[in-house]
């Protein structure tokens, strides 16, 4: 076989060498920050990797504050810890994410996130909030090891009937591969 063949077929070929997990973490469906984190999860799997959602909403409540145990609590922590790149998705609460999300987080051991790219989305209605995802989620990641790459945060403004407008598209587009890029390289 030729060598011009042979990486022509190793281009052809899937790769799904890297997986990404998107951690909703909205409390109400439908959520537009939900939406972006399956938007991001889309574009990520257009670019060769494996994707799972999570919607911590959906998660046993007394498990998530530590009452009780669930096994899909554990399933959904062991995911984030196979994942190489790692998204969260929020509202913005009170300028910062939610409580869901962050209880989710909390249950997750000591560099949990070591070594994996971290990409936070929120979403808010005031532009005042465009750093939350930077003085939020960046620092949530960092606190696991997780290594913050990119946040995206979006007006309410920027959705046509809880759709994406072109320009929000784009900057998922831009971040899933500079997301990509950054894992394949670490």
């Amino acid at each position: 076989m030729t060598q011009a063949l042979e990486q022509t077929q190793t281009i052809a070929r899937p790769r799904e060498d890297l997986l990404a997990v998107a951690i909703s973490g909205s409390p109400r469906a439908p959520s537009k920050s939900k939406t972006l984190a399956e938007r991001l999860l889309a574009e990520l799997g257009a670019l060769g990797c494996g994707t799972q959602l999570i919607d911590v909403a959906l998660l046993p409540a007394e498990a998530l504050v530590v009452r009780a145990e669930a096994p899909e609590v554990n399933e959904a922590i062991e995911a984030v810890g196979r994942a190489q790149i790692v998204v969260a998705s929020s509202p913005t609460y009170r300028a910062l994410y939610t409580g869901v999300l962050k209880c989710f987080f909390d249950l997750m051991p000591l560099e949990h996130l070591a070594g994996k790219v971290c990409v936070g989305l929120q979403t808010g209605i005031a532009p005042q909030h465009a750093l939350s995802p930077e003085y939020g989620l960046r620092p949530l990641f960092a606190s696991l090891g997780g290594t913050p790459l990119a946040a995206i945060y979006a007006m309410d403004s920027e959705f046509v009937e809880g759709e994406p407008v072109a320009a929000l598209s784009g900057r998922l587009q831009a971040v899933a591969r500079a997301v990509v890029d950054a894992a394949r390289a670490g």
